[in-house]
């Protein structure tokens, strides 16, 4: 038995996880969830499981993310607790888009649909928030950029309700960062930028250093889609030393690619292989499908700028032949495009 209780642990996590340290955040919440479980205090149970679910998704732990979800899902039908289903029913959504958002869209779209008519009907309005923002973000994602805007437009309308000041910040960060990638889709760059800066000072606003780095990331991609690509280099590798002390797998990844285009795109070929193939190994020791193959294409633009054929040829193979399973279609005509480059 803990010397903490129940309520002291999930305070600690709750510090943990607002400092970025998704790591000690999870392992209070592990603690909180199986003390609550022994002392049969269902409620406080629940709560500790989703809190360990999305601090393992925080640190690049999609494995044990969904685990938590799992757990919590389980326990939720048990007890019959309706908030907590749809609690667990998103973060399970959300993982699964994750690992492969475009391939699973069509069971991610109607579980959240489904989420969030059960949070209006419960009245939860940062849940309704959520779902919104969710919905939004990965409509953008794979490409629905219509759809994902109107999403976007409500969950920004209905944060405007939220009573919590750090709740509005967290979901102004989040609905601008997709709406800086929907306008970068559209080739709207001025406003890729200016969304993305929105983001970025709302990020700081919350003062998590997590969802501030996200932001910078964000803020990069814009920057690289205008041709600010030193500028956009500077806010990559201000965000990878801390990535890497505190354990963000995911923006450890995402920046490291980024990293590697960049590097590749100014012309520093040497430099930016490492990147490249380091985005690549993190992509697969997430299991991170669509990002595994763009990581391989990228690894494989470097090989044939260097002049080193064979091993580009090698990569870009891989990345047809991933393509060509998972579906996309657009990958493997890219990789088709770079193979012909290496006869």
């Amino acid at each position: 038995m803990s010397d903490l209780s129940i309520s002291e642990l999930l305070q600690l996590s709750s510090h943990s996880f607002n400092q970025g340290d998704f790591h000690s955040a999870a392992g209070y919440a592990q603690r909180a969830a199986d003390q609550a479980c022994q002392e049969g205090k269902t409620s406080q149970e629940l709560n500790a499981l989703s809190v360990l679910a999305r601090a393992w998704a925080n640190a690049g732990e999609i494995q044990k993310s969904v685990e938590a979800a799992t757990r919590l899902l389980t326990r939720a039908r048990k007890t019959e607790n309706k908030a907590a289903q749809m609690d667990a029913a998103r973060l399970l959504a959300s993982r699964m888009a994750d690992l492969d958002l475009r391939n699973r869209w069509h069971e991610i779209r109607p579980l959240l649909l489904e989420g969030l008519e059960l949070a209006r009907q419960l009245g939860d309005q940062t849940q309704v928030v959520e779902h919104l923002s969710r919905l939004g973000a990965y409509a953008v994602e794979i490409g629905e950029l219509d759809s994902g805007l109107d999403w976007l437009q409500q969950a920004l309308s209905e944060a405007e309700s939220l009573t919590d000041k750090e709740s509005q910040a967290f979901y102004r960060s989040n609905v601008h960062a997709s709406l800086s990638d929907l306008m970068r889709k559209r080739g709207n760059h001025a406003d890729a930028v200016r969304y993305a800066q929105i983001s970025l000072g709302a990020a700081q606003e919350r003062g998590n250093p997590n969802f501030v780095a996200h932001a910078q990331l964000t803020l990069a991609q814009a920057e690289q889609a205008r041709g600010e690509l030193a500028e956009a280099l500077r806010l990559v590798e201000e965000v990878l030393p801390q990535a890497r002390q505190m354990g963000w797998k995911d923006d450890e990844q995402r920046a490291e690619y980024l990293r590697g285009e960049l590097l590749r795109e100014m012309g520093y070929l040497e430099q930016a292989e490492p990147p490249a193939r380091r985005a690549l190994e993190l992509a697969r020791e997430m299991k991170l499908k669509e990002e595994e193959v763009a990581c391989l294409l990228s690894l494989g633009q470097v090989l044939l700028a260097l002049k080193r054929r064979e091993e580009a040829r090698q990569v870009l193979q891989q990345a047809r032949r991933l393509s060509q399973e998972r579906d996309y279609a657009d990958h493997f005509q890219e990789a088709e495009e770079l193979l012909a480059g290496c006869p």
